[in-house]
C-alpha cells in the first residue's frame, strides 16, 4: 500500500506538472490487473486499519482511486452508491467513514490540482459521492448520452475556442440527466475529453484514460454508431469551411412583393419577408409572441402576425395609404422593449415600396411577383401597381383591379403600347432567350446553384421558337436545338450550361455531385417543448408539467400520441389536437386521460425514472426522462413505515395531521391511523444535508379513504414573518405549503390527500399575502379559469349568440353545433383574442380594438358552416329533414353583440376581475398583456421586476432584486426550484409589499392555467 500510493503520487504530480486543467484521480495509468490488485489490497488494509483512523491520511491514493473506480463503473441516481461501493471492496462503509473518504478526496484534490465538483443541484443533493463521480471523468453512465451530444454538434470542434464548444455542446444535448448536468456544468471537465475523442487535439487528459474511454464507447453499440457520426460529421465539416462554421448575418434582408388574384376576383397584396434562423432568431421569435406584438408595416398596414414575420410565410398587406419615402419598414419597434441585439435583426428587414411598382406575372395569370432590376423580357407579361389617378398616360391600358388607394394594369411587353410605357418608366427590354430546364427537382431547393444527383438528366426546351443557329453548350459539347430539345445527361463535379445564339448568351449554373457528398436539413415543420421548471415524476404527478406544440404555421387536423413508460409497463393515449400551436395544460385534456387513477398508482409503484413520449403524426417524437426528485436524502420503504436515509444513515422524522396542515411536525406515532399524515425530517443538518432536506416529506394513507376530505383547522392568520400566540405567519404557511407539495406518496389516496391540503395551504398563504378581498374575488376567479377558446362555447350559449332561436335544437345537438362553430372561428381568426379590446376607459391599455366589418362576418359564416356540418352529420345517419332544417338556420348577429361575449370570454381567461386589484392601475395592462404561457420562470421574473421598476413609486420601499422577484414567483409557480432559491427575502418582501405579492400571484395564476400545482 506504501508503494502504491508513492507510485500514485508520482503519477498525479507528473500530470499536474504537465497541464494547466485539473487532475482526475481516474487517470491513474494502472492496467485493469493492477487495477483489481490495487483494489485487493485496499480491502485488506481497510480491516486492519478502518478508514475513519489517521493511517488513511498518510496513504490516501490507493483508496481514492479505488473510489474513483467505483465511480466510473456505477449506474444509479446516487442513492445506492454506498451499497454498491461496500459490495465491490468487501467490507463496510459507516457514516463517518463515507465522511472521511470525501476529505481524502479533498486533500489530494488540494495537493495534486485535482478536479472539485462544480456546484450544480445534484452535487449539492450528493455532496459526499459527487468527489468519486466527479474524478470519475466520463463514468459508464455518461457514454451514450455523451456520444449523442458529439454526434448532435453542428460546428468545427478544432474551430471552436473553449468557452464556445462548452456552450455548443451544452446546447446539442438533449435532456440530460440530473449527473451528466453535474459532469456538463463545468468547461474544464468536459471540454478535453471532447477535444481527446473528435477534435483531434489532446493536451489536458492522460492518452491512457481516452483510449480506456474509447474502448468502453466501442463496446456499446448505440455510442459507438453515435461516435461515428460526429467523427465523420467533423471531417466533413473541416473539408467544408476554414472559417468558424458561423455563418454570418445579412447586412439587408430584402423581402419579397406579389399581387394575387383571389377566388371572388378581388386583387391582394402579399409580402414574403425571409425566414431567421439561429439562437438570436429564436429569442425573437418568443420575444413577439410573450408581448403579443402585432406589427403594421410603415404603421400604416393591417397588424402583422409574429410568426409571418420571421418564419418566411406570406402574409396579406393592406393599405390605405401611402408610405412615405424613408420610413421605416417596423417603425414601432420601439415599444416592444426588445434587447439590442434582437432589435438590429428587426431592423434590417427592407421591403421595397416606391410607385409605381412592376409585377412579372406567372404563368398561372392569377399571381405576380414584384421585379428587382431594370432589365426585363420583351415576351412577358406585367402588372403594373400604381397610384390611383397619379399617371394620366395609362389611361386605355387594360385594368386588372383596384387594392385601396391603388390601380393595378396589364402590360403587355410585346404590344407596342405597353412597351412604349414600360421604357417611360425606365424599363429595358430584352428579346432574350426563353427556355425551361427541365428534369428532376434540385436536392435542395434553396441554394444558389442547384444541385442533382449523378445520372439525372436535364432537359433544355424552348419555350417559343427560337433562331435556327441556337446552340446548347455544355463543357466541350455543342449540340444544335434546331430538334426542340437537348438532354445533358448529370456527371461528376460542376458545370455550366449556357444556351446561346448569335444575338443573345443566356448562361445557367448548376452543380453536379455524387449521392454520398449530399446532405439536407429537413424543415422542421412541426416541434414538441415540454413546458416544466422541474422534469422529475413528482412534477407530472403535481400538475407543473405542460406540453407545447409549436409550428411554423397554424397547421390543423393532427394527432398528438402521448405514452408513459417505466420497468417493463407502457400506457398511452392519442387525442385530436386543435390548430397549432398549443399549449397542452396539466391536469386537463389529455394529460386528465393519461393519468388516470391505475396509471398514477403504478407511477407511485415505480422507483426508477418515468420516459414520456410524444408524437405528432409522423412530423415529429420526442422522449423526455423524468427522474425522481433529487434530495440529499431520501425515503424508503420499510416493514411498517418509511425511513428517511441520507449519506450518513437514518435521520428522525415527525408527522402532521391532514387535520391541521399548517401545524408544526410532531415526533411519535400518531393517535389516528385511519387518517392522512405527512412525515417530515426533524432538524436536519443544513450544513451537511442542505437547506432542501426539511422539504423532503412523505405522505402516507390508507387506501380506502373516502375521496371527500375531513374538514381542516384554519390557524388564525397573522401578516407577518412568524406567527405569535398560536397564529400562523407567511414563514410558517410557506414552509407547510412547501413540505405538503413537494411530498413523496405511497398510494393514490395519499397523493389525493396531499393535493388537497396543498391547495388550502396554498389558498391560506394568498390570503395572507394579498389581502382578504384578493382572496375572497381569487375564489370565484379560479372557478371559471381556463383558456379563451375553452370559455367561449359557455358565454355563447348563455347569450345565444352563433344560434338561431328559429330552428329548435336539443341540448346535446345545441352542445354540438358551439363546439364546431367555436372550432371555425378558431381556424379562420386564429388571432381573434389579440384584437379584442379591453375594458372601456382602462388606463394603461395597450392593445387596440381591431376587429372590422369583415371580421364580424366571418364569425357569423363560421356559425353558418357549423350548422352545415352538423346538418352533414344528420344526413349521413339518413335523416334528411332534420338535415334540412339545419341548413335552413341563419344564425347571424350583430358586432354589439358579439363584442360582450368576446370580452367576458377574455376576461375570464386573463383573470380581468383580479388584475383591477393591480396597483398601480395605470401600469396593469403590462402585465395583463404578458403572454406568460410561453415563458419560462426566469423570463416571466425579469418581467414582473421591470413592471416594479416602472412603478417603482408605488412600493413601500425600494424594489426587491430580480432574485427575490424570481424566488417569490417560484413559490406559487415551481416550489422545488424556490427551495433552491431560498425564500427568507422573499417572504420579506411578502409582508411589506402588497403590490409585489398581488402582481406575482396574478402572474402565478395564470402561469397555472397551463401547468397547475398541487391543485384539489
Amino acid at each position: 500500500m506504501v508503494q502504491a500510493d508513492r507510485f500514485l503520487s508520482k503519477r498525479f504530480a507528473m500530470l499536474r506538472d504537465s497541464r494547466t486543467g485539473p487532475v482526475f484521480f481516474i487517470e491513474h495509468g494502472l492496467s485493469e490487473a493492477d487495477t483489481d490488485q490495487l483494489r485487493d489490497a485496499v480491502t485488506k488494509a481497510a480491516e486492519r486499519n478502518p478508514i475513519q483512523t489517521s493511517w488513511w491520511q498518510v496513504n490516501p491514493l490507493p483508496l481514492v482511486v479505488a473510489a474513483a473506480e467505483v465511480g466510473y463503473r456505477y449506474r444509479g441516481a446516487g442513492t445506492d452508491f454506498w451499497p454498491k461501493f461496500e459490495s465491490t471492496l468487501g467490507f463496510h462503509i459507516g457514516p463517518q467513514a463515507r465522511q472521511h473518504i470525501r476529505d481524502l478526496f479533498e486533500k489530494a484534490s488540494n495537493t495534486y490540482r485535482g478536479a472539485k465538483p462544480p456546484v450544480t443541484p445534484w452535487t449539492q443533493a450528493f455532496r459526499l459521492i459527487a468527489w468519486p463521480v466527479t474524478h470519475a471523468l466520463v463514468p459508464l453512465e455518461f457514454h451514450r448520452q455523451l456520444s449523442a451530444a458529439l454526434a448532435n454538434l453542428r460546428s468545427s470542434v478544432r474551430q471552436l475556442d473553449d468557452e464556445t464548444l462548452h456552450r455548443e455542446i451544452r446546447g446539442a444535448v438533449r435532456h440530460p440527466s440530473a449527473r451528466f448536468e453535474a459532469f456538463l456544468a463545468n468547461g474544464s471537465h468536459a471540454v478535453p475529453v471532447i477535444r481527446a475523442l473528435i477534435g483531434g487535439r489532446n493536451g489536458e487528459v492522460s492518452q491512457q484514460i481516452v483510449k480506456r474511454i474509447n474502448l468502453d464507447l466501442t463496446a456499446d453499440r448505440d455510442a459507438r454508431i453515435d461516435i461515428e457520426i460526429a467523427r465523420v460529421t467533423q471531417k466533413r465539416l473541416r473539408k467544408q469551411s476554414n472559417t468558424n462554421g458561423r455563418q454570418q448575418p445579412m447586412e439587408v434582408l430584402n423581402g419579397l412583393l406579389e399581387l394575387r388574384l383571389r377566388q371572388n376576383g378581388q386583387l391582394g397584396l402579399v409580402a414574403v419577408l425571409p425566414a431567421l434562423s439561429g439562437p438570436v432568431a429564436t429569442q425573437l421569435r418568443q420575444t413577439l409572441r410573450r408581448w403579443r406584438s402585432r406589427q403594421r408595416l410603415w404603421g400604416l398596414s393591417s397588424p402583422i402576425p409574429s410568426e409571418c414575420l420571421l418564419s418566411g410565410i406570406p402574409f396579406p398587406v393592406t393599405l390605405q395609404s401611402i408610405p412615405d419615402a424613408g420610413t421605416p419598414l417596423l417603425p414601432e419597434l420601439d415599444r416592444l422593449g426588445i434587447d439590442t441585439e434582437q432589435l438590429e435583426l428587426l431592423e434590417r428587414f427592407r421591403l421595397d415600396f416606391r410607385l409605381p411598382l412592376l409585377f412579372a406575372s406567372h404563368a398561372d395569370g392569377e399571381s405576380a411577383r414584384l421585379v428587382r432590376g431594370k432589365q426585363i423580357s420583351a415576351s412577358r407579361e406585367y402588372w403594373l401597381l400604381t397610384e390611383t389617378g397619379k399617371v394620366n398616360s395609362l389611361g386605355g391600358l387594360p385594368t386588372i383591379g383596384s387594392i385601396g388607394p391603388f390601380t393595378c394594369y396589364r402590360l403587355e411587353a410585346s404590344v407596342r403600347r405597353a412597351a412604349i410605357e414600360l421604357d417611360r418608366l425606365g424599363y429595358s427590354l430584352s428579346q432574350g432567350i426563353s427556355v425551361w430546364i427541365a428534369g428532376a427537382p434540385p436536392i435542395d431547393s434553396r441554394a444558389l446553384v442547384p444541385s442533382f444527383l449523378v445520372g439525372d438528366d436535364r432537359v433544355v426546351i424552348p419555350k417559343r421558337e427560337l433562331p435556327l443557329d441556337t446552340e446548347v453548350t455544355c463543357g466541350s459539347e455543342r449540340i444544335s436545338l434546331d430538334g426542340g430539345l437537348v438532354r445533358v445527361r448529370v456527371a461528376e463535379g460542376e458545370h455550366v450550361l449556357e444556351v446561346s445564339n448569335e444575338y443573345a448568351l443566356k448562361p445557367h449554373s448548376f452543380k453536379f455531385k455524387g449521392v454520398q457528398g449530399v446532405t439536407s436539413e429537413p424543415l422542421r415543420a412541426c416541434w414538441l417543448e415540454l413546458s416544466a421548471e422541474d422534469r422529475t415524476v413528482q412534477a407530472l404527478l403535481g400538475g407543473a408539467i405542460a406540453l407545447k406544440v409549436d409550428s411554423l404555421i397554424a397547421l390543423e387536423g393532427l394527432q398528438l400520441s402521448l405514452d408513459l413508460e417505466a420497468e417493463g409497463w407502457r400506457s398511452g393515449i392519442t387525442v385530436p389536437l386543435d390548430p397549432l400551436p398549443q399549449l397542452l395544460a396539466a391536469e386537463r385534456g389529455p394529460w386528465k386521460s393519461l393519468l388516470d387513477d391505475s396509471t398514477r398508482d403504478r407511477i407511485l409503484k415505480t422507483s426508477g425514472p418515468l420516459v414520456l413520449h410524444a408524437r405528432v403524426g409522423h412530423l415529429v417524437s420526442e422522449s423526455w426522462t423524468l427522474e425522481r426528485s433529487m434530495n440529499s436524502c431520501w425515503w424508503t420503504r420499510g416493514e411498517s413505515s418509511p425511513i428517511l436515509e441520507s449519506e450518513l444513515g437514518a435521520l428522525e422524522t415527525g408527522r402532521v395531521p391532514f387535520s391541521s396542515p399548517a401545524s408544526q411536525p410532531v415526533q411519535g406515532p400518531s393517535s389516528d391511523s385511519r387518517e392522512a399524515l405527512l412525515l417530515t425530517p426533524l432538524e436536519p443538518d443544513e450544513s451537511v444535508l442542505g437547506p432542501a432536506a426539511m422539504f423532503v416529506t412523505y405522505c402516507t394513507a390508507p387506501s380506502n379513504l373516502p375521496l371527500q376530505p375531513p374538514p381542516m383547522d384554519k390557524p388564525r392568520l397573522r401578516r407577518a414573518r412568524q406567527g405569535k400566540a398560536g397564529s400562523v405567519g407567511i414563514q410558517d404557511l410557506a414552509e407547510a405549503w412547501l413540505r405538503w407539495s413537494l411530498a413523496e406518496s405511497d398510494n393514490l389516496t395519499a397523493d389525493i390527500r396531499r393535493r388537497q391540503a396543498a391547495s388550502q395551504l396554498d389558498r391560506w398563504l394568498a390570503e395572507v399575502a394579498c389581502g382578504d378581498d384578493w382572496a375572497r374575488v381569487e375564489k370565484e376567479a379560479r372557478a371559471t379559469s381556463a383558456d379563451a377558446w375553452n370559455i367561449l362555447p359557455a358565454e355563447c350559449q348563455k347569450s345565444r349568440l352563433c344560434l338561431d332561436e328559429l330552428v329548435e335544437l336539443s341540448e346535446a345537438d345545441e352542445k354540438q353545433l358551439l363546439q364546431l362553430a367555436i372550432a371555425e372561428i378558431r381556424r379562420t381568426l386564429p388571432h381573434l383574442w389579440a384584437r379584442v379590446a379591453p375594458p372601456t376607459g382602462w388606463a394603461g391599455a395597450a392593445r387596440e380594438f381591431l376587429l372590422d366589418e369583415s371580421d364580424y362576418a366571418e364569425l357569423d359564416r363560421a356559425c353558418a358552416r357549423a350548422y352545415v356540418q352538423l346538418a352533414g352529420r344528420y344526413r349521413e345517419a339518413r335523416d334528411e329533414e332534420t338535415a334540412k332544417r339545419l341548413e335552413s338556420a341563419d344564425p347571424g348577429a350583430a358586432p354589439d353583440e358579439w363584442d360582450p361575449v368576446l370580452k367576458s370570454a377574455l376576461a375570464m381567461s386573463e383573470l380581468w376581475s383580479l388584475a383591477e386589484f393591480l396597483r398601480p392601475t395605470n401600469r396593469a395592462w403590462r402585465l395583463i398583456s404578458l403572454d406568460v404561457f410561453t415563458m419560462s420562470l426566469e423570463e416571466i421574473a425579469d418581467a414582473l421586476h421591470s413592471w416594479a421598476t416602472e412603478c417603482k413609486g408605488a412600493l413601500a420601499g425600494e424594489v426587491p432584486p430580480v432574485e427575490t422577484v424570481r424566488a417569490i414567483l417560484a413559490l406559487w409557480i415551481a416550489p422545488r426550484t424556490a427551495v433552491s432559491l431560498g425564500c427568507h427575502d422573499a417572504l420579506d418582501t411578502l409582508v411589506s409589499e402588497r403590490t409585489i405579492a398581488r402582481a406575482a400571484r396574478y402572474l402565478a395564476l395564470r402561469t397555472r392555467m397551463i401547468r397547475p400545482l398541487a391543485q384539489s
